[in-house]
C-alpha cells in the first residue's frame, strides 16, 4: 500500500508544479502588457507635456502679436489725433487766406493784405477791404505767402477733385481729365469739360454725326468717310465723325471755307500724347480707295491736340484748293458732289 501512496502524491506534486509555472508564465505575459501599456502612458505623456509646451509658446506668440497690435491702434489712434489736428489748423489757415470776393485760395503771391490783416487775391484787389473796407494799401502777406506753398491747393476744374501742391498745379491742369476745352466744331462755341465732350457731341446734331464714336481695331487702324455737298461754291462746315483706338478719342473735321477743303483730325488728347501717334489722311474720289483713286490728297503726320488753337485745326490736315478738287468733284450723285476721307493711325512710342 505505501509505494501506491507515493506515486499518488508524486502525481499531485507534478499537477502543482504544472499550475505554477502556468501562472508564472501568465504572470509574466501580464507584466510584459503592464509594461508596455507603462511605457504607452509615458509617450502619452511627453506628447502630452510637448503640446502642452507648443500650446503655451503659441499662447505667448499671441499675447505679443495682440500687444503689439494694441500699441499699433494706439498709436494709430494718436497719429488720426494728429493728423486731424494738422487738417484742422489747415483748414483754419485756409480759411484765415481765402479771397472773401471769390472765395478762392489764392494760388500765386504776393498776396494784398490791408493794415487790419485781411487777405485778397490780386484778381479782386480794389482801393478798399472788401472786409473792413480800410484803404488797402500795397502791403503784402508774407505769412500767407508761406501758407499757400505749403498746402495742397484743388484742382480749378469743377470736376477734378484731386489735389496738389502749388507748383504741380500748372502741370496737373494741362492734362487733367476734367480740364475745359473747346468744342472742335468750327461753328461751335461751346466751352466744356473734356470727360463731358463726348457727351456734347452725342447730344449736339449741329457737331456731331455720331451718337458714339466708331472702333477703330488696333490689328486693322483704318477708317474711312465719306461727305456730300449740293454746291461747290458755298462754304460749308459738316458735322464731326468721331472715333476711338487703344482708349484714346478723336475725330475727323471736314470744312470748305474761301473755295478750299479742310480735313482735319483732332485727338481729343494734350500735345504731349498726340506727339506719340502717326496720322495718315487721304482725301480722294467717293466711290474709290485711297489707292486706286485717280486724284487724290495726302497729309502725314501727328494728329491736333484738342488743346490746340481751334482756328488752327484746319492748317494741319489735308488742304485742297478748288481747283484741286475739280477732279474729285467730277460726278454726282443723286444730284449731289461727294469726296471721301480714308485715314489710318498708329502709336509710335
Amino acid at each position: 500500500m505505501a509505494p501506491r501512496k507515493k506515486n499518488g502524491t508524486f502525481r499531485f506534486e507534478s499537477y502543482e508544479l504544472e499550475d505554477r509555472m502556468m501562472y508564472e508564465e501568465e504572470l509574466n505575459v501580464l507584466k510584459t502588457v503592464v509594461l508596455g501599456l507603462e511605457e504607452e502612458i509615458e509617450a502619452l505623456k511627453r506628447d502630452a507635456d510637448e503640446k502642452q509646451r507648443k500650446l503655451e509658446n503659441t499662447v505667448e506668440e499671441m499675447q505679443k502679436v495682440i500687444e503689439n497690435l494694441e500699441n499699433k491702434v494706439h498709436s494709430m489712434k494718436i497719429d488720426n489725433a494728429k493728423e486731424k489736428k494738422f487738417k484742422d489748423v489747415i483748414e483754419q489757415m485756409k480759411d484765415k487766406i481765402e479771397c472773401p470776393v471769390c472765395l478762392d485760395v489764392p494760388r500765386s503771391h504776393p498776396i494784398p493784405v490791408c493794415p487790419n490783416g485781411h487777405v485778397v487775391c490780386k484778381e479782386c484787389k480794389t482801393d478798399s477791404c472788401p472786409t473792413c473796407r480800410v484803404a488797402m494799401g500795397n502791403g503784402k502777406s508774407l505769412l500767407a505767402s508761406i501758407v499757400i506753398e505749403n498746402i495742397d491747393h484743388e484742382c480749378k476744374f469743377d470736376d477734378c477733385e484731386d489735389m496738389f501742391a502749388v507748383d504741380k498745379l500748372d502741370d496737373h491742369a494741362k492734362v487733367c481729365a476734367h480740364r475745359t476745352v473747346k468744342c472742335p466744331h468750327p461753328k461751335c462755341c461751346e466751352n466744356v469739360s473734356l470727360s463731358k465732350l463726348l457727351d456734347h457731341l452725342g447730344k449736339s446734331k449741329a457737331c456731331c454725326f455720331d451718337d458714339a464714336p466708331k472702333l477703330i481695331e488696333k490689328d486693322s487702324p483704318v477708317g474711312s468717310r465719306s461727305y456730300s455737298l449740293k454746291d461747290e461754291f458755298l462754304n460749308i462746315t459738316w458735322g464731326l465723325n468721331i472715333f476711338s483706338y487703344e482708349g484714346v478719342n478723336f475725330a475727323i473735321l471736314p470744312e470748305k471755307y474761301d473755295g478750299c477743303y479742310y480735313v482735319s483730325f483732332v485727338m481729343f488728347s494734350s500735345e504731349v500724347e498726340c506727339s506719340k501717334y502717326q496720322i495718315e489722311m487721304t482725301l480722294h474720289e467717293r466711290g474709290s480707295t485711297s489707292q486706286d483713286a485717280e486724284v487724290s490728297f495726302k497729309y502725314c503726320g501727328k494728329p491736333c491736340s484738342i488743346d490746340g488753337k481751334k482756328t488752327d485745326f484746319k492748317y494741319y490736315g489735308v488742304g485742297v484748293n478748288s481747283k484741286g478738287m475739280e477732279g474729285i468733284l467730277k460726278t454726282r450723285l443723286n444730284n449731289l458732289f461727294g469726296f471721301k476721307v480714308t485715314f489710318s493711325i498708329r502709336k509710335t512710342c
